[in-house]
């Protein structure tokens, strides 16, 4: 279900405020609307946020050995630095022990490996005039013996005459210096003389690189720090939220006040504490229209893992929109089973199911996770041994324990499957329009929901007349049901024509599109039988394989592990994209849910993240 929630008004002492804000924290029910989401302290400490969380990313391009892309602030340190500045603070630096002194070490490690690759820049825009010392051609100048380098077409640089002194020639242009007081001809184009010389630079980018690498090296080090570096990640959130609580506990004389909400279920626990703390408390219901209520799932225990697939995904249905968690949960896993749809990668998957449990079995929170996607691999696995389907082998060639296993035959027939996947949806779909109905009962839009639950069926029996061989329904019925159903979605409409008008108006393209729902759920076959085909195809390409033995087993096993490797990572990728859709748009279109819900997010004590 979801949690029922009331709106809350709180009013204190303006004088007692922050003891106000840290007796909430310790009641951790209230969850507070952030009408006020900006200011000093709340981007103070969100910077907060973002230092602790770049410090983890640090750690990660360390320990990969990518490249840093962490700029210092204009306003840090690092970023003022001159060149010797930063040599002497990479050297020997302490072990980083915070996020701030990560991040210190990554900032000088971005601005050593920037300094190495300007210096590589100017000395591959120097190299074809050699080595190059500015205070050389100086001491020239002031000998009457004035210096300028210069780049001119190769054509015109044969012709400049004694004063010009060739280096090279690159791509059609010629490399010297013009050595005279005369003015350089206008043909040539002068090249600035370097700050370093040559050598200088070299020895530079060479240092700079050194130490960057050598920073990077220490960072890499570090991965005893990252739990330390998630603790501060966990503080800084909650210094954020308590920053934007404080923010919107606002002022208004001598009183301060609060607004937002609370479980139905807390109320009384709510005003004990705003009577021992002297505070005045209106809690109200909200409005129907409201859209700014938390929502809190609490679906029956054997179903609350699903909690895991909805906050993977982003999404929650709106405070009004009722709790589909046991619909959504049954479906998905039937829907997995389906797509994935053979037992042997049912199989593998419930294994590193069970190797991960055994590996955090000292982790209540990934429990849930766990459950869930132990319910899907052994949907998978019961899937796979209902159709027989192990790893794509040919039923002949399966081992006789797995040939005695009792198989549902119907299920080979593309015809029955492709039935039952409308069949499925229609259900599916009916589950919603039920639903509806129920609620809306006994209003006159309960008649529109019973109308759309006959034009479900009614395009069910045409999409199974039109696709499915066997199946064959009369003409009558066909009409029949559906042109009941558009009568009964009329009546409400019609009723209410002044504001229903659009969508009087929009009834044929919705009747057509519940066509098109029912269609859509042939997906699990297309994509299950696709998953099998491949797997099938992998099998046949490893096993025909004409080499020497040694050969011929090394082919076949990289062969079947890549070819089912890839099947399996798309059948998990069709999941995602068709089990997703199937719940989130078919059904959720006919049951009107948004998936806009924002979570409940009480204000309440840090909770430190664990290693």
């Amino acid at each position: 279900m979801i949690v029922p929630m009331l709106r809350l008004t709180l009013l204190c002492a303006a004088k007692e405020r922050l003891a106000a804000l840290n007796a909430l924290r310790a009641i951790g029910c209230v969850h507070v609307a952030l009408e006020v989401r900006d200011g000093e302290g709340i981007r103070r400490a969100a910077a907060g946020v973002a230092s602790a969380e770049q410090a983890l990313r640090v750690l990660d391009a360390a320990g990969k050995g990518g490249a840093f892309v962490f700029k210092p602030d204009a306003a840090s340190p690092v970023a003022a630095m001159n060149f010797e500045a930063l040599l002497a603070a990479a050297k020997n630096p302490a072990k980083p022990a915070s996020a701030a002194e990560v991040n210190r070490l990554a900032e000088l490690a971005t601005r050593l490996s920037e300094e190495a690759f300007g210096y590589s820049l100017a000395l591959r825009r120097y190299a074809p005039f050699g080595e190059v010392d500015p205070v050389t051609v100086a001491a020239l100048a002031a000998a009457g013996l004035p210096v300028r380098l210069f780049k001119a077409p190769q054509k015109v640089a044969a012709e400049l005459g004694a004063n010009a002194y060739l280096f090279s020639t690159e791509a059609g242009f010629t490399y010297g210096a013009w050595i005279s007081a005369e003015p350089l001809p206008a043909s040539c184009e002068a090249i600035p003389l370097p700050e370093l010389s040559t050598a200088v630079m070299r020895a530079r980018a060479l240092d700079a690189e050194a130490a960057a690498e050598s920073l990077k090296a220490q960072l890499a080090a570090c991965e005893t720090l990252r739990p330390e570096l998630r603790r501060e990640v966990s503080a800084a959130l909650a210094d954020r939220t308590a920053a934007e609580v404080s923010a919107n506990l606002r002022d208004a004389g001598e009183i301060a006040y609060l607004r937002g909400y609370i479980p139905a279920r807390a109320e009384t626990d709510l005003l004990a504490k705003a009577k021992s703390e002297g505070w005045g408390v209106v809690t109200e219901e909200p409005d129907a229209d409201d859209p700014n209520v938390p929502v809190l799932l609490e679906p029956p225990r054997i179903f609350r893992s699903i909690g895991v697939v909805f906050k993977g995904l982003g999404i929650l249905p709106g405070y009004t929109e009722g709790d589909v968690s046991i619909p959504f949960y049954a479906f998905f896993s039937l829907f997995f089973a389906m797509l994935v749809g053979d037992a042997g990668y049912g199989a593998l998957m419930f294994a590193a199911v069970v190797a991960a449990a055994v590996a955090l079995w000292k982790k209540p929170a990934a429990r849930p996770a766990l459950t869930v996607f132990a319910v899907f691999s052994l949907s998978t696995i019961l899937w796979g041994v209902l159709s027989g389907t192990y790893f794509g082998i040919a039923k002949a060639d399966l081992p006789g324990f797995l040939t005695a296993i009792p198989t549902v035959g119907w299920l080979g027939q593309d015809a029955n499957m492709m039935f039952l996947c409308f069949l499925i949806g229609a259900v599916h779909i009916s589950i919603a329009r039920l639903w509806n109905a129920v609620l809306l009962c006994p209003s006159l839009k309960m008649v529109g929901e019973v109308g759309w639950l006959c034009v479900t069926w009614g395009m069910f029996t045409i999409v199974c007349n039109i696709v499915v061989a066997w199946f064959s329904a009369p003409v009558g019925l066909m009409a029949g049901l559906v042109g009941a159903g558009v009568v009964l979605i009329l009546i409400p409409l019609v009723a209410d024509i002044k504001n229903e008008g659009v969508n009087v108006g929009m009834l044929p393209l919705n009747v057509i599109s519940a066509m098109g729902d029912i269609i859509s759920y042939v997906r699990l076959f297309a994509v299950g039988l696709a998953s099998v085909k491949v797997a099938e195809n992998f099998n046949s390409m490893a096993l025909g394989l004409d080499l020497p033995i040694v050969l011929r087993v090394l082919a076949v096993v990289a062969i079947l592990l890549i070819g089912h490797g890839l099947n399996l990572a798309m059948g998990a990728l069709s999941v995602l994209v068709h089990a997703v859709r199937l719940n989130t748009l078919e059904f959720s279109n006919a049951k009107g849910i948004t998936w806009a819900g924002q979570p409940y997010a009480p204000f309440s004590q840090p909770q430190h993240c664990q290693q």
